[in-house]
């Protein structure tokens, strides 16, 4: 039951509309599935990360977390301010335009997975997991498994959207285009929006 529940919570974490999504969506439009889903997985991976803190009772990782706040905002903002910048610059292109490099298959994953572990929004929801499932973070044996869950859950979600989107989306080149470059712009606002918050934690501090 358990096991369900936490797969349940890895579905809830995907289901807001942030930079991650905005990245899945045009990955998948842009580059075809196997881009969309590695998108997907790295930030599944990154949310089980936070889920064996939460779950495990790290609490040395938590206070770390905690006390370098702001920094962890700035460091994600200038990497979704970075991620939009290179998706606003590449256009709506189907595949790799000839005067750019060809796209790494685990490029989406690593942005994704750094965007999520630097997001304090995924965090404070992870963290707050064991409330979600029903699980006391002090008993002795905390089922190992269940991190891997909530990161398999999340996956399984952003499996079906890209599915979704590969089969249902027929959008011309030129409004890819301008879907691409708007996505790019969103996920640049979301970074800038995660810098000022570091900023205003780190003089506040």
């Amino acid at each position: 039951m358990e096991f369900v529940k936490a797969l349940l919570v890895g579905v809830i974490a995907a289901l807001p509309v942030g930079p991650i999504f905005v990245m899945v969506v045009q990955r998948t439009l842009c580059h075809g599935r196997k881009a969309g889903v590695l998108v997907g997985l790295g930030a599944a991976v990154a949310d089980a990360l936070f889920a064996a803190v939460s779950l495990l009772a790290l609490s040395l990782v938590q206070r770390f977390v905690s006390e370098q706040r702001s920094l962890i905002m700035l460091g994600g903002g200038l990497l979704l301010g970075w991620v939009g910048y290179r998706i606003w610059r590449q256009g709506g292109s189907i595949g790799v335009p000839p005067d750019q490099e060809a796209y790494p298959p685990w490029a989406g994953a690593a942005q994704a997975f750094f965007a999520t572990l630097t997001n304090p929004g995924a965090l404070a929801f992870m963290l707050a997991l064991p409330a979600l499932i029903g699980l006391r973070t002090e008993e002795s044996a905390v089922p190992a498994l269940l991190p891997a869950a909530v990161g398999l859950g999340e996956w399984l979600y952003w499996l079906l959207v890209v599915y979704l989107l590969a089969r249902f989306a027929r959008v011309d080149q030129q409004t890819l285009c301008k879907l691409s470059r708007l996505g790019g712009i969103v996920i640049g606002l979301f970074g800038l929006a995660l810098l000022v918050r570091g900023i205003i934690l780190l003089i506040g501090s």
